[in-house]
Formats: structure tokens, C-alpha cells, sequence
């Protein structure tokens, strides 16, 4: 015979009282509020690594360059104006954009740095001459000097986030408005 504890009522029902539904909801909005945040921030640093590699590229083959002819390769006349740099649009909200044909872009044959797709970034190469150097940086008044820049918009905030090497440093410089560490 069954113990009187064990037995179950015929009339009770089994389920999830309302208390205990809404307990999991706010533990599913919990996560959720910390996952959001964690898995933006590691887009936002793979979408980076673009910058990063085209960049070591561009500074090895800048090295290559100037081996074979002396000085450094430049893509734009100006750093401070966006019109020569490739692609020309500006990508925005981290989709990518591709380039042009090589043909219309004889500077970066040349260099021999061109992506192999498209990209989220615009890029351009400023080169100068001992004594000439692109100005703001510091460089050393008797030598070959180049800063290449990589500009985007990956959050579509309108905020720029810029990454820079240049020829006497081994570090990338990243600006404070790309929000990241």
C-alpha cells in the first residue's frame, strides 16, 4: 500500500506556476544583457583585424619597395584628405566594400599591396623624403618616412576609427574613437 505522502491528488495539474515562468525570464534577460555587449565588443575586434593585417602588409611591401627603388611608395597626396583613398566610398556600418580594378589604382600595383577582397576600411600610403616627412609624426629629419592609414565607420555611428603604422615604429596606433582595448 502506498504511503499517504507519495500519493499524488488526482486534481492537482503539473506545469510552471506563473512566479517561476517570469524567474526564468529575468534570468534569460540577464544573460542576454551581458552576452549583447561581450559578443559586439568581438566583432568589433575581428572587423579590426582586418586593419591590422592589411597594414603589416602594406609596411612589408613598403620595406620591399624601398629596397628596389630607394625610397618609399605613396597612394595619396594628403592624409587629411579622404578623395585618393581606396575604396573611394568610405565602408560604413561594417559591411565591406570592394575595390576598384587595378588598372585605375596604378599606385597600389605598384606598392603591390591590394586586398584580397573587399574591405571595411579605406586605406592610403603618405610617403616622404629625408627632410620632407609627413608633418605631426616625429620622424627623424634625415630619413625615409612613409604613414600608412587605414579609416572606418564599423558601427555605422559616424564615428571614424583610425589605425596607423608608420616606417620607424613596429606598433600600430589606434584612435581613442574606435572603442577598442
Amino acid at each position: 500500500m502506498p504511503s499517504p505522502m507519495l500519493r499524488r491528488s488526482s486534481s492537482s495539474t503539473s506545469g510552471f506556476t506563473l512566479v517561476e515562468l517570469m524567474i526564468v525570464v529575468v534570468i534569460i534577460g540577464v544573460l542576454a544583457a551581458v552576452a549583447i555587449p561581450s559578443f559586439t565588443a568581438y566583432v568589433q575586434r575581428s572587423r579590426m583585424a582586418e586593419a591590422f593585417t592589411f597594414l603589416g602588409e602594406i609596411k612589408q611591401r613598403q620595406e620591399a619597395y624601398r629596397a628596389e627603388y630607394g625610397q618609399y611608395a605613396s597612394t595619396v597626396t594628403d592624409l587629411a584628405s579622404y578623395g585618393d583613398y581606396v575604396p573611394a566610398t568610405l565602408p560604413t556600418d561594417g559591411v565591406a566594400s570592394t575595390w576598384p580594378e587595378n588598372a585605375s589604382i596604378p599606385a597600389w600595383v605598384q606598392l603591390g599591396a591590394i586586398p584580397d577582397g573587399a574591405t571595411r576600411f579605406q586605406y592610403g600610403v603618405l610617403a616622404g623624403l629625408p627632410g620632407n616627412a609627413p608633418a605631426g609624426y616625429n620622424f627623424p629629419a634625415n630619413e625615409f618616412t612613409f604613414v600608412a592609414r587605414a579609416r572606418g565607420d564599423l558601427d555605422g555611428d559616424g564615428n571614424f576609427v583610425l589605425v596607423e603604422v608608420l616606417s620607424h615604429r613596429s606598433a600600430a596606433w589606434v584612435s581613442e574613437a574606435s572603442g577598442w582595448e
